[in-house]
């Protein structure tokens, strides 16, 4: 390299445009050849350490593997204990709730038989008509008999329909309040037939009127398959308290049978059974939903959903509800 620049230095007047080119290109490929090799030599040096520190790499990237799953497993944890310290605090709120709130509890009777026959109603009374239970409605009806036989296309439209009465009892510690759908009614005569105060202890009568028409209970009889809510009728009793953080309780009631028989084991011709235990007329009370008020408003299906889920789907959810 020294012999190098003392031929540069000795001829250097000598030298054209093209040589003193060709002479810096020749020096900037030495140098960049240079660099080349120094950045090779610090790559192999980088190699030889990478080698070198790549198994305390893998273990730390185990090491905090490790770690977050453990992290992980704290956070499933936290929100386990969370939503148990919630529960246990939600059924605290409820038990004292429960403790200071009315327990109305419903025992009805059997359907009164016979039933009632209102030649001038083919359906349950809607909201604005002349209530089942008033005296004009009953005075209008007639006892159903056995005797009478209703043809397939005859007077099947008319109204059957029956009575049953019941007691409420309060048997919590505090007042409730009362309230009954809209074909059931209190005994009492008060200004309000189906909303009352129910103190601590104290009992009241009511009762309750439903019914379909004799198609439809024939309807029940033909085609008891599957469960023909043609042959039920439906009451919800309401209790509620007046705290902030009350309840609202749903007494739900079934009245169920099937009143209407064929004629010589036919159809076309249909009567009403000549015996109260061939009608199978009963009354179901299940057990009372409560809600509580702290919980927000829900909609449960209603206990009869399931029963008549089937025949909904087949025929639509119809008036038999109402009933």
């Amino acid at each position: 390299m020294r012999a190098f620049w003392d031929a540069l230095a000795a001829n250097i007047h000598r030298l054209t445009l093209a040589e003193w080119i060709q002479i810096i290109s020749a020096i900037g490929a030495v140098t960049a050849a240079v660099a080349a090799a120094s950045a090779a030599r610090s790559g192999r040096g980088a190699a030889r350490t990478a080698a070198k520190q790549l198994p305390e790499l893998q273990k730390q990237v185990e090491i905090n593997a490790a770690q977050a799953k453990v992290a992980d497993e704290q956070v499933v944890l936290a929100q386990e204990m969370l939503k148990a310290a919630s529960a246990a605090a939600r059924e605290a709120a409820r038990a004292r709730t429960d403790e200071r709130a009315p327990l109305v509890v419903a025992l009805l009777e059997a359907p009164q038989w016979p039933p009632l026959v209102d030649a001038t109603r083919d359906r349950m009374p809607y909201g604005n008509e002349l209530r089942l239970l008033d005296h004009r409605s009953v005075a209008q009806a007639e006892a159903a008999s056995p005797a009478r036989l209703f043809a397939r296309d005859g007077e099947r439209h008319q109204l059957l329909w029956f009575q049953t009465r019941g007691v409420l009892i309060n048997e919590g510690t505090t007042t409730a309040r009362v309230r009954l759908d809209d074909e059931a009614q209190f005994v009492e005569a008060t200004a309000a037939r189906r909303e009352r105060l129910l103190r601590p202890g104290e009992v009241a009568r009511f009762e309750w009127g439903a019914g379909h028409t004799i198609a439809e209970w024939a309807d029940a009889r033909e085609k008891p398959e599957p469960p023909n809510p043609l042959g039920a009728c439906f009451l919800t009793i309401t209790v509620f308290d007046s705290f902030e953080h009350g309840i609202f309780d749903h007494i739900h009631v079934v009245m169920s049978g099937r009143p209407i028989v064929p004629v010589d084991d036919s159809f076309d011709e249909v009567r009403l059974a000549s015996r109260e235990s061939e009608a199978e007329m009963g009354v179901t009370v299940f057990p009372t939903r409560r809600t509580y008020r702290s919980d927000g408003s829900r909609r449960d299906p209603l206990p009869w959903d399931s029963t008549y889920a089937a025949w909904w789907r087949q025929n639509g959810r119809r008036t038999a509800e109402r009933a």
